[in-house]
């Protein structure tokens, strides 16, 4: 507990903190001091750095250069300018994994793990040059605290030794590159296209398989840790379609987004909830999520983005939720209602990216990332941005919003969410502040590339958070159902 003395001392640091973490009331204004200048395709992911800067992946071009061969990647300034230092890897374009001073990334068939200028690591092979694995088809990858890496899509196996040959959909990799000799890879008479994490180290999986190691699966099965079928998990979902995103509530419900179709109903849902055992959860709203600016898409929520307990942001390829605007981003209650003073306006806009193996009609956004200022950036694949105030068509595939319409009020800015030692090194102390306590609420903490690392309930005066095994920048989110605090944490081991 502090004393009286530590706690006036740590009032007058957070009166001087506030004046950078208070939001204006103002619910997601686009930053308009924020442009990137790029002209096509889109970016898959964005990963947001310590100084500022952030990472983009994806095929990308700026103006003036060749829109049949994009670069796949891009280090921004805190601007959004590009920083000419970093030279992007070919092999970059998907999903990136900040680890150590170094980041994973996903495209094509393999995954491969890159220094911060963009070049490869050394350290860490090109998969194919191992001696039991050849890539095909590729998926997804989880990278372990240790660097190690799982896989998925449909790989080919050599290990005549330990009996694995042939295709394999689930496949661990030492984190130097090397089939993992130690662990029982997985197959599946499909492939595998996107795996996610549980809190208990399960993993979700959907692809395009029908039965897993023998079983009969539906479109979205759970595993066990090791890979082995969590046959208590039954998605009440037919074999078509495919998840895109999840989001595990602390009851062990899951928001599932994509595009699905709901057992015994032809029509396609971007997002469902359902209970810890697959099935439908009945008390959620479906929501009329639509794609109406070209006939060729079908319509998917890409990411389920928590700010607070009750208020969930989603992001995907959509215009229309329930008839109103919403272009790639809209807000929900915890029940599945659409939120509708916020999000208002058109959202992204949309483009026609004509190349030499045809026309697509780009509209969506892919994802959205907390910044280490409190705001937040959305990515993706569009010409402009309209958040209902502001309507600025020069904005291209990232953006930054910032502003809230919940957050620390006025009388309330003394009795702060303090946070101390600040750089941390072993523990984290957290001081609640009085008005949270007298309702309850949830405390979050972030990496900085917008990972969930920690969930839980608050409601005493006080909380201690072992950070020992954590280093980096990472956000502390503090939220009861109509307030919201926030502060960014350095933790240096």
């Amino acid at each position: 507990m502090m004393n009286s003395r530590q706690r006036r001392l740590f009032i007058l640091l957070a009166q001087l903190a506030l004046s950078n973490t208070v939001w204006p009331q103002v619910p997601f204004q686009l930053d308009q001091s924020f442009s990137t200048g790029l002209a096509t395709r889109f970016v898959a992911d964005l990963a947001t750095l310590p100084d500022g800067s952030i990472l983009i992946s994806g095929p990308i071009t700026y103006p003036g250069e060749n829109i049949n061969q994009p670069r796949y990647g891009a280090k921004l300034n805190p601007d959004g300018s590009r920083d000419l230092s970093f030279t992007p890897y070919p092999g970059m374009g998907g999903r990136m994994v900040l680890w150590e001073n170094r980041f994973y990334c996903g495209a094509g068939q393999i995954v491969r793990r890159l220094q911060m200028n963009g070049t490869l690591d050394p350290e860490f092979i090109m998969m194919n040059d191992g001696p039991f694995f050849t890539s095909l088809q590729g998926g997804d990858y989880h990278v372990y605290p240790d660097g190690r890496v799982l896989m998925s899509g449909a790989h080919m196996l050599r290990d005549s030794i330990r009996g694995f040959e042939g295709l394999y959909s689930l496949i661990w990799f030492s984190n130097e590159g090397y089939l993992d000799t130690t662990r029982t890879h997985r197959l599946c008479n499909g492939v595998i296209y996107a795996i996610e994490e549980q809190p208990d180290g399960k993993f979700l999986c959907t692809g395009t398989m029908t039965t897993y190691e023998g079983q009969p699966v539906s479109r979205v099965f759970r595993v066990e840790a090791d890979g082995t079928l969590d046959p208590s998990f039954v998605a009440a979902v037919q074999p078509i379609g495919e998840a895109r995103s999840y989001y595990i509530l602390p009851d062990g419900r899951i928001m599932v987004g994509g595009s699905l179709r709901l057992l015994d109903s032809p029509q396609v849902r971007s997002l469902i909830r359902v209970h810890s055992d697959g099935s439908l959860d009945e008390s959620f709203n479906l929501l009329n999520i639509e794609a109406t600016f070209t006939p060729s898409q079908i319509p998917n929520v890409s990411s389920i983005f928590e700010l607070s307990p009750d208020r969930y942001i989603i992001t995907g390829l959509f215009d229309k939720v329930n008839g109103l605007d919403r272009g790639g981003i809209a807000m929900i209650d915890s029940t599945g209602n659409l939120i509708m003073d916020v999000f208002d306006g058109m959202g992204c806009g949309a483009y026609d990216f004509v190349a030499s193996s045809g026309s697509t009609t780009y509209k969506s956004i892919a994802g959205i990332v907390p910044s280490n200022d409190g705001g937040y950036y959305i990515y993706g694949a569009y010409h402009g941005y309209d958040d209902g105030t502001t309507n600025d068509t020069t904005q291209r595939m990232v953006s930054k919003l910032y502003g809230l319409s919940v957050g620390v009020e006025e009388d309330e800015e003394v009795d702060a969410f303090m946070v101390y030692p600040n750089p941390a090194s072993d523990q984290l102390r957290l001081s609640i502040p009085a008005a949270l306590l007298r309702t309850g609420g949830l405390l979050q903490l972030y990496s900085a590339t917008g990972q969930l690392v920690l969930s839980t309930q608050v409601s005493a005066p006080e909380v201690q958070l072992a950070v020992k095994h954590l280093s980096g920048l990472y956000t502390l989110v503090l939220a009861s159902t109509t307030q919201r605090w926030v502060q960014r944490v350095q933790i240096a081991q």
